[in-house]
C-alpha cells in the first residue's frame, strides 16, 4: 500500500507540475500581450501629445507676426495713428462733434 501511495503521489505531483507549466505559460502569453499593448499606448499617448503641443508652440511661433500685420492694417483702415485723435478714439473719450452725456443726462431730469 505504501509504494501505491508514493507511485499515486509522483503521478498527481507529475499532473501538478504539467498543469502548473501550462497555466505558466497561458500567464506568459498574457503578459507578452500586456507589454505589446503598454508599448502601444505609449506610443499614442506620445501622439496624442504631439498632436496637442506642437500647434501650441506653432502658433506661439507664428501667430504674433500674422497678428501684428493684421493690426496694423485695421490701424490703417480705421485710421488710428499713435499720437493723433481719430473719430473712434474721441468717441471713446466721451463724445465727438458736440455730443455732450452729461447734458443729455440733464435734460431728461
Amino acid at each position: 500500500m505504501n509504494e501505491e501511495n508514493q507511485i499515486n503521489e509522483q503521478e498527481q505531483i507529475k499532473k501538478l507540475l504539467e498543469q502548473n507549466l501550462k497555466l505558466t505559460g497561458e500567464i506568459y502569453a498574457m503578459t507578452k500581450k500586456m507589454k505589446s499593448y503598454l508599448a502601444f499606448q505609449r506610443l499614442v499617448s506620445l501622439f496624442y501629445l504631439v498632436l496637442i503641443i506642437a500647434p501650441i508652440i506653432l502658433s506661439i511661433i507664428y501667430l504674433p507676426p500674422l497678428l501684428s500685420g493684421l493690426f496694423d492694417q485695421y490701424k490703417q483702415a480705421l485710421d488710428i495713428q499713435g499720437g493723433s485723435s481719430s473719430a473712434i478714439q474721441e468717441l471713446l473719450k466721451g463724445g465727438a462733434g458736440g455730443f455732450d452725456i452729461n447734458a443729455i443726462k440733464d435734460s431728461v431730469k
